[in-house]
């Protein structure tokens, strides 16, 4: 057993015995070993695991079952607070920190007219046609009870970057977080019969209710159709896009005009290439909406999936010097804000997988 691994399950009080006797070993050989292990006790670990333990967050690793996925999984699985020990204390103070996104968009007023937007604390207003119009602050563009005063015929676009999301309240009050490498186009008033945007990438709807004003969606050639409720939409694929509804009921008209009708906790794939909906209602559908609730769940996902949506919130660049790597399957669950050396750091713990970080470059190697 490697000795990161005996001295984060000696702070955390899960030693075996035989541990217990390769850890007298380790720290006989010096007595700065024997130092730094009581260094790490003042950090008062136990604490934060308990925080961790009583939250019931969990992270484990299963090896994939292709023939070529030749790797050797631990079998044991390991809480997050793991990671967080192996942050703070195991890793050298040196090694490069990757840091999550931040609140931050692009505003087009129109073709030629774009404002930078970020996380300021300070209340600024943007004009629209010459009046003060739509307010910003921390992260939050809002449009309501402001611009619903007036008859502006105008389209805006709403577009984050990779390690960006921003939220924006539209004139009806409907609210949508937009995760990071994501465009939205919305009036700055709604018609007086419908209320229709267009999304590219990712988003989470609360829309306000309205029942003589249908929202509409447009996304990747479907029409996401209701009257107020709660769901998010995934178009990161050009071939499928993804709804999860949360709440109430919502219609998904195909470009033929078939609808087919979602309830509460049902998850429904668009195929664009074969112009198909499927409908699922799974167990669970906490891992597709967990972003927006500022968490990463992964759900028995491939290691080449979570390092995708990683590599869009930390703006980074990841290559797998193996692509049977790509194949090994987690569930877990981390903070979306934490530094992301931290989730690395649980999936070298529970696998024979290892990260090598150069600036914004993640490599995915073998351990062994």
């Amino acid at each position: 057993m490697r000795k990161k691994e005996l001295l984060v399950k000696y702070i955390l009080g899960i030693l075996s015995t035989k541990e217990r006797q390769l850890l007298d070993l380790w720290m006989k050989e010096s007595p700065n070993n024997a130092l730094y292990l009581e260094k790490l006790k003042k950090r008062n670990y136990s604490e934060r695991y308990q925080e961790y333990k009583r939250s019931h967050r969990n992270f484990s690793v299963r090896q994939s079952g292709w023939k070529h996925v030749l790797v050797q999984a631990a079998c044991w699985t390991i809480p997050v607070l793991v990671a967080f020990s192996l942050y703070l204390g195991l890793r050298s103070d040196k090694e490069i920190q990757i840091e999550p996104g931040t609140s931050k968009a692009i505003l087009y007023l129109d073709p030629t007219t774009k404002i930078e937007l970020g996380n300021s604390k300070e209340f600024e207003w943007i004009r629209l046609n010459r009046l003060d119009m739509v307010a910003e602050k921390q992260g939050i563009l809002d449009y309501h009870q402001t611009s619903s005063r007036q008859d502006i015929h105008q389209n805006n676009l709403l577009e984050t970057p990779r390690g960006g999301e921003y939220r924006v309240i539209l004139e009806d009050g409907t609210r949508i977080h937009l995760n990071s490498q994501s465009t939205l186009s919305y009036p700055v008033c709604f018609e007086a019969d419908n209320r229709t945007v267009e999304l590219t990438g990712e988003a989470y709807f609360e829309v306000a209710k309205d029942p003589k004003r249908p929202f509409m969606v447009k996304v990747n050639g479907v029409t996401v159709r209701q009257y107020g409720t709660k769901f998010s939409i995934n178009a990161r694929s050009p071939q499928n896009t993804m709804i999860v509804l949360e709440e109430g009921s919502i219609g998904m008209i195909s470009p033929d005009e078939d609808v087919r009708m979602l309830n509460a906790g049902d998850v429904a794939v668009w195929d664009r290439v074969h112009s198909t909906i499927s409908i699922t209602a799974p167990e669970s559908f906490e891992a597709y909406v967990a972003w927006h609730r500022s968490r990463f769940v992964f759900d028995d996902q491939s290691l080449g999936e979570i390092m995708e949506n990683l590599s869009l919130w930390y703006d980074m660049n990841v290559q797998f010097e193996d692509e049977a790597l790509s194949k090994i399957h987690f569930t877990g669950s981390v903070g979306r804000y934490e530094n992301v050396n931290i989730l690395l750091n649980a999936i070298e713990a529970t696998s024979s997988v290892k990260f090598h970080i150069d600036e914004h470059q993640i490599t995915v190697m073998n351990k062994y």
